[in-house]
C-alpha cells in the first residue's frame, strides 16, 4: 500500500486489481489488471510522480522471467513498461528517480532461501543486479522501501518458515 496525494492505493493481488482507498474509507477501482492482463497476480505497487508501477508474482511454477513491471495511469489505462522478471515482490524508487525491483525467488520452480535479487532498472531491458541472495543473505523477502537515509531497507524471510528469530530487516547500502 502506497500514500499519493491524500489516499491510499494499494493492489488486490487475488482479484488483480489497483484499488484507492479514501482517508473516509471509500474504495474504488482503478484498474482491473486481471480483466487486461489475466491472473498473473499483482503484487508490488510504487508511483513514479505520474503514474503507478506494478509487479506482479506470476503463476507457480515459478518461470525466471515471467513477472514484468506495468504502468497504470490514474484513469486505469495499463501497458507494459519493463519484461524479464521473477516473482516480483517489490518496487520502489529512489532520490534520483530510478526504480528498484525485488525478486523473491530466481532460478527455482518454488520459493526457494538465498535466491533472491534487487534490480535497479537502467532501461529498457537493461538492469543492473544490486544485491542477491548470497552477497546480502536475502532468504524469501517480501517488501523493500528506501529510507530517508537513501539506503533500501529489505523486509527478510517475510514468510514460510524461518530458524526461530530470524526475521529481520535488512539494510542494503545503493551504489550511486
Amino acid at each position: 500500500m502506497i500514500a499519493v496525494n491524500g489516499s491510499f492505493y494499494a493492489i488486490e493481488p487475488n482479484h488483480g486489481e489497483l484499488d484507492s482507498i479514501s482517508m473516509g474509507g471509500n474504495v474504488r477501482r482503478i484498474a482491473d489488471i486481471s480483466k487486461v492482463q489475466g491472473h498473473i497476480v499483482p503484487t508490488a505497487l510504487a508511483f513514479d510522480g505520474h503514474n503507478y508501477v506494478v509487479g506482479n508474482l506470476d503463476t507457480f511454477p515459478i518461470k525466471d522471467g515471467s513477472s514484468k513491471i506495468m504502468k497504470v495511469t490514474p484513469g486505469g489505462a495499463i501497458t507494459t513498461a519493463y519484461i524479464g522478471f521473477s516473482d516480483i515482490l517489490g518496487l520502489a524508487y529512489d532520490a534520483e528517480g530510478r526504480l528498484y525491483v525485488l525478486e523473491n525467488t530466481t532460478g527455482n520452480p518454488f520459493p526457494t532461501p538465498f535466491t533472491a535479487k534487487i534490480l535497479r532498472v537502467d532501461g529498457p531491458n537493461n538492469y543492473t543486479v544490486i544485491a542477491d541472495g548470497t552477497s546480502m543473505q536475502l532468504a524469501l523477502p517480501t517488501a523493500m522501501t528506501f529510507g530517508p537515509d537513501g539506503n533500501l531497507y529489505v523486509s527478510n524471510w517475510g514468510f514460510g518458515p524461518p530458524p526461530i528469530g530470524m526475521g529481520q530487516i535488512l539494510k542494503v547500502t545503493v551504489p550511486y
